[in-house]
């Protein structure tokens, strides 16, 4: 059948990354960074709108441990609530704040005016909706004081809330953030969140944000390693996000992240395969591009897989509300589903196939690959193993989006339409 030769292919490739990303775990060689770095920084915060969520980030800021001197630059670009009122009322009390205005120019252009202004030579890029742990900052300039290293970030969180959506989230965010890690040290990071530390000099001599994509932090990455430069991440950094509680909100948050990863990769798509980059061109820029074939290949393949064993085995034998026919689903959606195929496999219950054997060294190498890098980031909690245990349908949910996003900026492409970062996270 296609879709069996279609899934036995994309996990074949996908066992291959698995196991790349644990050989890099092991293998790859570790930086060190002096303690004794903690220069001046100014931390710039882009804002449009943000009354709910500014002065927690401004506070948070405010109590780092941090020895050297903080500057805090707000760009109130173009607010109508009532963020400046709520910045003003903050400047009174500590003189380390600064507030700037421009007129609703977008994210990229707010931070690029904030940058020329702010005072001191570091620069930090923050989110107004974001939380610092104390030693963040001291955590994201240490790697700066390498000369080839322009950039540098953390790991970033979510701030947890008793929506389950978030304990999702959370669980895909450390293995984001993880997977930056390993990126950085075989000296390929592609993708420098909202969040992270440079050197002013640096980042205006390439010209600060560009705003003609959708994702200017992912733009900007590659333009620093263009430039000669190297880029870090330090998982000790440790930022918490604000995330979307409905489904709807973050499915518009994906598709703007994938349209916008796929405007990049065109812009930079002489980075693709490239010698000059190694790992960067030759591995991490062609993964990127795998997840969104990953989509349009497994998404209709997993369905069909599923739909078609669930008619034959229970809709075309009348038990289609049975409590076998349920068991099945939850089957798919629960963790507890491989692990009861696993048992059948082994105990001669089920014929081992192909397919069957690569999903099962897959999945058994996606669980040492999670493993290693929650252990690096320690910070496993009780919400994750939740998480994990009905993983599925959240990731299939985030496979539709791509699935999504893929159809949508081919369009876009092919009716040459422009596109522009204006305010959006």
């Amino acid at each position: 059948m296609l879709y069996y030769t279609i899934l036995v292919i994309l996990f074949s490739l996908l066992l291959i990354l698995n196991l790349s990303w644990i050989f890099i775990f092991f293998f790859a060689k570790r930086r060190k960074y002096s303690q004794n770095f903690d220069p001046p920084v100014s931390v710039l915060l882009p804002a449009h709108n943000e009354e709910e969520v500014i002065e927690d980030t401004i506070k948070s800021i405010l109590s780092s441990d941090y020895k050297n001197d903080i500057e805090i630059v707000v760009i109130n670009d173009g607010s109508t609530d009532n963020t400046e009122k709520i910045v003003k009322k903050l400047q009174k009390k500590d003189k380390r704040i600064k507030l700037l205005k421009t007129n609703h120019v977008g994210k990229a252009r707010a931070l690029n005016f904030g940058a020329k202004k702010a005072k001191y030579d570091y620069l930090i890029f923050l989110d107004a909706d974001s939380v610092l742990e104390k030693n963040t900052i001291k955590e994201i300039i240490r790697p700066l004081q390498d000369p080839k290293i322009a950039a540098s970030s953390g790991s970033v969180r979510v701030k947890i809330t008793k929506n389950p959506l978030t304990w999702f989230q959370d669980f895909e965010y450390i293995l984001s953030s993880g997977w930056r890690y390993l990126c950085s040290l075989i000296n390929a990071v592609s993708v420098l969140p909202g969040f992270f530390a440079t050197k002013k000099k640096i980042f205006l001599e390439i010209g600060g944000f560009e705003a003609d994509t959708l994702t200017e932090d992912f733009d900007i990455t590659l333009r620093f390693k263009k430039h000669g430069y190297e880029v870090s991440v330090n998982p000790d950094a440790v930022m918490y996000t604000t995330v979307p509680n409905k489904l709807r909100t973050l499915a518009k948050q994906r598709i703007r992240w994938g349209r916008g990863s796929l405007q990049v990769i065109k812009k930079h798509k002489d980075m693709l395969f490239s010698k000059k980059h190694k790992f960067l061109g030759y591995y991490i820029l062609p993964t990127h591009l795998f997840w969104y074939i990953f989509s349009l290949l497994y998404l209709p393949s997993v369905l069909y897989w599923m739909i078609g064993d669930y008619y034959k085995y229970f809709y075309s034998t009348g038990n289609s509300l049975s409590k076998d026919a349920l068991l099945f689903f939850f089957k798919w959606i629960c963790s507890y589903g491989m692990f009861d195929l696993m048992y059948k496999v082994f105990s001669g219950i089920y014929q081992l196939h192909l397919l069957l054997l690569i999903t099962i060294i897959n999945y058994l190498a996606t669980i040492t690959y999670n493993i290693l890098l929650f252990s690096r980031m320690k910070k496993l909690r009780v919400i994750h193993l939740l998480a994990y245990l009905f993983i599925f349908p959240y990731y299939l949910f985030i496979i539709l989006v791509q699935f999504i996003t893929v159809i949508y900026e081919s369009i876009n492409f092919l009716m040459k339409k422009p596109s522009e970062n204006k305010w959006a996270k």
